[in-house]
Formats: structure tokens, C-alpha cells, sequence
């Protein structure tokens, strides 16, 4: 669903603006409302992308039998984000947009996206400030079992059961080296519909 004609606000953090395009509270009433690079959950991947550009970024995050998976684009076209995340049904073939994240890299520079989770965190707080926030500091991460990552994160969770959620991810060394995974930002707008398939799938 692309909201571009709906009157919006930018939020203007840190020395640039996160094209994470806000309503004005009143309008604020659940994550359709919101884009990430312009962009929304409930469309489709297809609004955004060639079906050329979707099938050469496919790749499965979870077991090939599971209703969902995960694709992420890396366009020198973003502004704000290094890479955008899409979670969506493997048998649709709309793609339509489940899960949004646009992710910040910060490599070996954890106190920098903890300082820009803060500041978005803030001009979040001003927005939904009827919305239920909770924070979840210093977690451990389900992909370590050493227990040696951490997140934090901080929930904006709508009375529907979707969330949108501010998110640092401090990988241990290991992790790193193994995986190649740096520590990073991560804005996310969820579905509950997704969120339920991540709860079970982790279990």
C-alpha cells in the first residue's frame, strides 16, 4: 500500500533524515502508517522491485517446508539504511510484505547505534505516545548459543498485536568471524501474523 499521499512528517535525526516517514500522532494507529525507504508492510514487493531483482536475492533465513522467508536488498538508491529486509510468504507470488527492516551497519561501534537507537527511540516516544512501549535490554540472541551476543531493543506494540521496534545488535567476536555479522541498527515494523511464525519457529 504506498502512503505517499497521506500527510506525513520526517522524522530528522542525528545529521540526516531517516526515511522512516511518520504521521502525525492522531494518524499514527498502526504500522500501515509507516514506510522505510518509502515503503510499507501490506504491499508488495513487487511495487518496489522487478520479479528479476526478487528471484536474485531469494534466499531461505528459515526451514524450506515454513510459511515464511526473508529477502534483503542492498541499493545505492537508499538514503538512510545499508540494507532494507523483507519478510513475506514463500508460496505467494504477490510477495506481499509481512515483516519491513532497514538496517544500519556499525561495525565494532556498538556505542554509536546505541546512541542513534536512543534518539530515534525519543522522536518515537513523542509520536505514539499512546502506544505500549517496552524494553528488552541486554537479551541474549537466539543464533548464539554461547549467549556471548546481546540485543537491545525497545517495542512500540499497537493494540492489534503489530509492532514496530528500535533494535541494537551487538554480535560477540566469534559470531562475527564466523558469520560475518557486525554489529548493527535495526528499525523494524511487524506484523503479529509474522511475529506468532518467529515465536514457534524459535521455540
Amino acid at each position: 500500500m504506498n502512503l505517499t499521499n497521506k500527510p506525513m512528517k520526517r522524522l530528522s535525526l542525528y545529521l540526516f533524515l531517516v526515511l522512516f516517514t511518520l504521521p502525525t500522532p492522531s494518524q499514527a494507529d498502526d504500522i500501515r502508517d509507516f514506510q522505510i525507504e518509502g515503503m510499507s508492510v501490506w504491499g508488495s514487493l513487487l511495487d518496489y522491485f522487478s520479479e528479476e531483482e526478487i528471484n536474485k536475492e531469494k534466499w531461505h533465513a528459515y526451514n524450506y517446508n515454513d510459511v515464511f522467508s526473508t529477502i534483503s536488498f542492498k541499493k545505492s538508491s537508499f538514503e538512510t539504511y545499508d540494507r532494507v529486509q523483507f519478510h513475506y510468504k514463500l508460496k505467494d507470488k504477490n510477495y506481499k510484505i509481512y515483516g519491513l527492516i532497514g538496517v544500519i551497519v556499525f561495525r565494532d561501534n556498538i556505542k554509536d547505534c546505541f546512541n542513534k537507537k536512543d534518539e530515534i527511540v525519543s522522536e518515537l516516544s513523542e509520536v505514539l505516545k499512546d502506544t505500549k512501549k517496552t524494553t528488552n535490554d541486554n537479551g541474549k540472541h537466539d543464533a548464539d548459543k554461547s549467549g556471548k551476543s546481546k540485543t537491545h531493543d525497545v517495542y512500540f506494540s499497537f493494540k492489534s498485536g503489530n509492532y514496530i521496534s528500535v533494535s541494537c545488535y551487538d554480535w560477540s567476536e566469534e559470531m562475527t568471524k564466523k558469520n560475518k555479522w557486525f554489529d548493527n541498527l535495526k528499525v523494524a515494523i511487524q506484523t503479529k501474523e509474522f511475529e506468532d511464525f518467529l515465536i514457534e519457529y524459535y521455540k
